[in-house]
Formats: structure tokens, C-alpha cells, sequence
């Protein structure tokens, strides 16, 4: 009886574990991999999960789900906690390559981020290996974007450029359209830096209706600010604050300290170019309250403008009290040089203004060695600022010398017991002021030297610059000569399209079709129609955005018919052409050719084609 009853419980017990549902680990990773982007503590509650499950499970699972780990700290600020568990990921996938280099990607992507640029190029060199080997072209793009960040961050912006350009090749062969819009994000923050504001922004906004419609809601918040950045430098304040005010309030959802921190900067920003001053030091200092809490890099850049800040507010002590707070986390030193011009820059006039002159200069003599590496337009009003600063300094401890020597003087007139005294006093004077003079000298001669190598530096660059926007240029130029080709095909295809109405008229009227009337009634009504010209002319606008303006401005007398046959020329059609889409004869379109050329009192033909092309 005993024996019995333990087999129906055994029996009872092994129908139940049966009946239990496995744990989809397939689905579970598909599932945060969507949410990472979007809704990172959805995907960590999920990653937490599969690492629960009971059992030794495959090494590929492991590996997968910490990477997904690394990417959800990548995604709240936590560069250090990423590159832990980006490490543990690669432990367990030492022999899948394809997961692996996954991982090594997102890891040199936490490098970046924590300003380890020479380690995270490293990694991206080490990933396009195993994308080769494995024949994976859209592993090898990737990469060469993340590569083109890194050397953007490093002021290489012609390297940038040039990874940009070979990611953008590779996926449009691919078709590959997701990705292309982060490699178009990366191209427009390489913009930003070169300071061609206007393009950047329009690709900002493209790649921002991208993300929004893939979901990638932190890839959206992180485009939002570099908008705003843009913005900033066309001067549209209230739309940079609007774009700003409304990223920092995603940005909190994600906990990403170090992204609310540069937010709250360029807030800042606004509000001091505003003249609220007091605004803009309270935001500075949320800025600066979080980036020191991430050890974020950017402290250094936004820590030296809080320091300007706070130099021109006259409050002296919050200054180098921030100061400090930057030197204590060791940052400056590996900070681009175009950061560390700006941070020794802001803190020799902190030092100045407190009259610590030694640091002070100091100071001012490390940001003279940091032009050699600069190129900036306002190149000869930098020099000449650092060399005013100088030469204050330097009168100031003439003034100190002159002051001594007065009080020698006077103590000679008063005793001459002190004599010998006096004349030593003077001795040193003098040699303070020798000493005074030749200094003077030698660094009029070294900033002259200095002057004379960022000339030639930004020659070079100047060069570089002009050979990679003349690349740029030709292939907007493609760009718009395959749209143009488009446009023009779909007016043919319009023509055509009236033509075979036309051809189906002419049989009805030879009573080719059975109730003929009717079908010519609808065919006519149908051709009456004009929802065509309206496609034609937003797509032409697109193109030619400026073109029915300038022409209508120059050329006043022009009707709206005349300027739509205007496009139509500018399209390169025939006349044939044209009069088969505008349902004239071949001698009509001639002769509106000719009025045309009449009302802008051109005779010549050639002239008349050269204008259209050009507007």
C-alpha cells in the first residue's frame, strides 16, 4: 500500500514539473535588446530574470545577457559598471566570435565614454579583424562610425569624415537603413564640430523623426541636445531652450547622469547669453554637481565654462572652489586639446583676479603651448588676448619693482646711515628691471614664433578642409542629381499618363468601347484632375526650394503658369516633352517658350537656359 501511494506522488509530481512552462530565453533577449533603447528599467527586470533561472546554463546566454548588462549601464551613464560587465560578457564568448564582437564593440563604445579614447580605438581595430574574418560588412560599418566619433572627440575631423564616408558606402550597398541614420547622427555631430551649423541641423532633425519611428528613444533625447547645440551657434535661443527643456525632462527617465549634466549646461548657456546670470550659475552648478558624481570627462570643458562664469559674476572664491573640484578628478590632463586651451584658460584668470600672479601665469604659458595643436578662426584675436594678458602681468611686476625702488629712495633721503643700503636696493632694482626687460623680450619673440606656426598650421588645415568639403560637395551633388533625375522621370510619367487618357477619348469617340459616353464623361473628369501637379510641385520644392521666389523676384511680370513651365524647363525636358504633359501642341509650347523669353527681356536662348539653371 505504502509502495503505491509513492508512485502516484511521484507520479502527480512528475506531471506537474511537465506541465510547467520553459523559460524562453531566445524571446527574453529579443525582448531587451527592443526595450534598451527605450525603456532600460523594463530590460534590466528581464536581464535580471534570465540570470535567475535555475540550472548551468549555455555559456552563449551568459555571454549575450551581460553584454545586454554593459549596454543598460551604457544607457544610464555608468561607463565604469558597462566595461565591468562588458568584460564578464567576452569571459563566456570566447569561442562565438559573431556574439563576441558584439560585445567588444559596445565596450570600446565605454572607453569613449569615459575618455579612454586610445583604448577604445584599440577595440574598434580589434572588432574590424573579426569582421572581416567573418565577412560581416555590416559589422565592419558600425565599427568605422564608432571609430569616426572617437577621432571627432579627438578634433581629427578629417579621419572622421573619412570613416564616415566608407561606413555610408558600405550600408547604402548593404541597404541597410537603420543604421545609416546612426552614421547620419555621427556625420551631423561631425558637422557640429566643423561648424556648418545650418546642414547639421537639418540632418539632426531628419535622423530625430527616424529614431522616434524605430523607438530608439535615447538615441532621439541624445540628437534633441546636439540640435539644441546647433541652434545655440544660429542664435535661436528660444529654440534651443525649447528642444533643451524638453530632453532633460526624457533624459531623467533614464537616469543618465552625465547627459543631464551636459543638458543642464547648455541651459546655462542660454540663460547667461540672456543676461540672467544667476539662472545660469544655479544650472551650471547642476551641471557640475553630476558630471562630478559620473567623473564624466566633459567636467573639463563644462567646468571651465562655469569657472568664466563665475570669474565675470566677480565671484572669485565659487570659482576656484570649482577649480579644485576638477583638479581633484584628474581629468584635465587627458581632456582634447581644445578643452584643456579652454579649462587653462578659465583658471589663469581665476588665479589673476585672486592675484595669484604666479599661477596665473603659469597658467597663461600652458595655454600658449596648446595653440601650436589649434585651428580656430578667431585664431589672431586668441594671440592677441593671451598676449594683452601677458603683457599685464608683466606690467604689473614692473609696477611692483618701481613701487621698491620709491621706497628706497625715500629711506635714502631720510638717513644717510643707510646708504650702503640704498645702493644695494638699487643694484637690485636694476637687475630686476634688466631681468624684467629680457623676459619681456623673449616672450614677445616666442609668441611672434608661436603666431608665425599656427599661421602655417592653419594653412594646412584650411587646405585639408577645402579638399574635404569639395568631396562633400560632389556627393550633395549626386544627391540632388538623382533626385532631379527622379523628378524628371515621374513629369514623363505624368505626360504619359495623359496620353493614354487622351488615346482612350479618341476610342471612345470612334465608338471603339460599348456606352462610350460614359467612359469618355469619367475619362474627362478624371483628366480634369490636377492632385498630379500638386505631387509634382512639393517634390520640385523640395529640390528647388528657392526657385519659383527668385524667379518670380527677378522677373516680376511671370505668371503662375509661366513659372510652372519654367520647372518644367529647368527639368531639362524637351519641348515635345513638355507639350505632351501640359496637353498643348509641339508649336504651343514654342510659342509660350518665346512669350516667356519676351516678358524677361531675354533674346538669347542660351541665356535664357543659363538663368533657370542657375536660380
Amino acid at each position: 500500500m505504502l509502495n503505491r501511494i509513492l508512485v502516484f506522488i511521484l507520479l502527480v509530481t512528475s506531471c506537474a514539473y511537465s506541465q510547467k512552462p520553459q523559460y524562453d530565453f531566445k524571446a527574453a533577449e529579443l525582448k531587451s535588446r527592443q526595450l534598451i533603447y527605450a525603456d532600460p528599467k523594463a530590460a534590466l527586470s528581464i536581464i535580471k530574470k534570465t540570470l535567475s533561472q535555475k540550472g548551468k546554463l549555455h555559456d552563449t546566454i551568459y555571454g549575450n545577457t551581460y553584454n545586454l548588462y554593459g549596454m543598460y549601464y551604457g544607457m544610464t551613464g555608468n561607463p565604469d559598471s558597462s566595461i565591468y560587465y562588458f568584460e564578464k560578457s567576452i569571459g563566456y564568448l570566447a569561442k562565438y566570435p559573431k556574439n563576441r564582437v558584439r560585445t567588444i564593440l559596445n565596450k570600446a563604445i565605454g572607453y569613449r565614454n569615459r575618455g579612454d579614447y586610445k583604448t577604445s580605438i584599440k577595440l574598434l581595430n580589434e572588432s574590424l579583424v573579426i569582421n572581416r574574418k567573418e565577412k560581416n560588412n555590416i559589422g565592419i560599418a558600425i565599427a568605422y562610425g564608432e571609430l569616426a566619433s572617437n577621432y571627432n572627440y579627438m578634433l581629427d575631423y578629417p579621419k572622421s569624415v573619412d570613416y564616415l564616408l566608407k561606413a555610408i558606402e558600405i550600408l547604402k550597398a548593404e541597404k541597410n537603413v537603420d543604421k545609416l541614420v546612426a552614421i547620419k547622427q555621427k556625420l551631423a555631430n561631425t558637422y557640429l564640430r566643423m561648424q556648418n551649423f545650418k546642414f547639421a541641423s537639418d540632418l539632426y532633425r531628419e535622423c530625430m523623426v527616424d529614431f522616434k519611428a524605430t523607438g530608439a528613444r535615447k538615441n532621439y533625447l541624445l540628437t534633441q541636445v546636439n540640435l539644441a547645440e546647433a541652434l545655440i551657434q544660429m542664435k535661436d535661443l528660444k529654440g534651443a531652450q525649447k528642444e533643451l527643456e524638453s530632453a532633460v525632462v526624457g533624459l531623467e527617465e533614464f537616469g543618465d547622469k552625465e547627459l543631464i549634466g551636459i543638458t543642464h549646461s547648455k541651459i546655462g548657456n542660454i540663460q547667461y547669453m540672456q543676461g540672467q546670470t544667476a539662472k545660469a550659475i544655479t544650472s551650471y552648478q547642476m551641471a557640475v554637481d553630476r558630471l562630478l558624481q559620473t567623473q564624466s570627462s566633459r567636467i573639463v570643458r563644462i567646468g571651465a565654462e562655469y569657472i568664466s562664469l563665475l570669474v565675470k559674476a566677480g565671484n572669485y572664491p565659487a570659482a576656484l572652489k570649482i577649480v579644485a573640484a576638477v583638479e581633484a578628478t584628474g581629468k584635465a590632463p587627458a581632456a582634447n586639446i581644445e578643452d584643456r586651451m579652454m579649462y587653462l584658460s578659465a583658471i589663469a584668470d581665476a588665479y589673476s583676479k585672486t592675484n595669484n600672479d604666479k599661477k596665473a601665469i603659469d597658467s597663461y604659458n600652458k595655454t600658449i603651448t596648446l595653440m601650436d595643436s589649434i585651428a580656430a578662426r578667431d585664431r589672431d584675436n586668441a594671440v592677441q588676448e593671451i598676449q594683452a594678458k601677458f603683457q599685464t602681468e608683466l606690467q604689473r611686476e614692473k609696477n611692483i619693482a618701481l613701487e621698491s625702488k620709491n621706497e628706497t629712495l625715500q629711506e635714502a633721503v631720510a638717513t644717510e646711515k643707510r646708504m650702503m643700503l640704498l645702493y644695494v636696493a638699487i643694484c637690485i632694482v636694476i637687475i630686476i628691471m634688466i631681468l624684467s626687460f629680457l623676459r619681456a623680450y623673449w616672450l614677445k619673440s616666442r609668441l611672434q614664433n608661436v603666431e608665425l606656426k599656427t599661421i602655417e598650421a592653419e594653412k594646412t588645415l584650411i587646405k585639408r578642409q577645402h579638399e574635404h568639403e569639395h568631396e562633400l560637395t560632389n556627393a550633395q551633388r549626386e544627391i540632388i542629381e538623382e533626385k532631379q533625375r527622379e523628378l524628371t522621370s515621374m513629369a514623363l510619367r505624368m505626360a504619359n499618363y495623359q496620353d493614354s487618357l487622351n488615346e482612350v477619348i479618341e476610342k471612345c469617340d470612334t465608338n471603339v468601347f460599348s456606352k462610350a459616353s460614359e467612359v469618355k464623361k469619367e475619362l474627362q473628369q478624371l483628366i480634369k484632375r490636377k492632385d498630379y501637379w500638386k505631387q509634382f510641385e512639393t517634390r520640385f520644392n523640395r529640390l528647388h526650394p528657392e526657385f519659383n521666389n527668385n524667379l518670380t523676384t527677378r522677373f516680376s511680370k511671370l505668371t503662375k503658369n509661366d513659372i510652372e513651365f519654367c520647372s518644367l524647363l529647368k527639368l531639362n525636358l524637351s519641348n515635345k516633352e513638355i507639350a505632351s504633359l501640359l496637353q498643348i501642341s509641339h508649336e504651343s509650347a514654342i510659342t509660350k517658350k518665346y512669350r516667356i523669353k519676351k516678358k524677361m527681356e531675354i533674346n538669347d536662348d542660351a541665356e535664357f537656359e543659363r538663368i533657370l539653371m542657375e536660380i
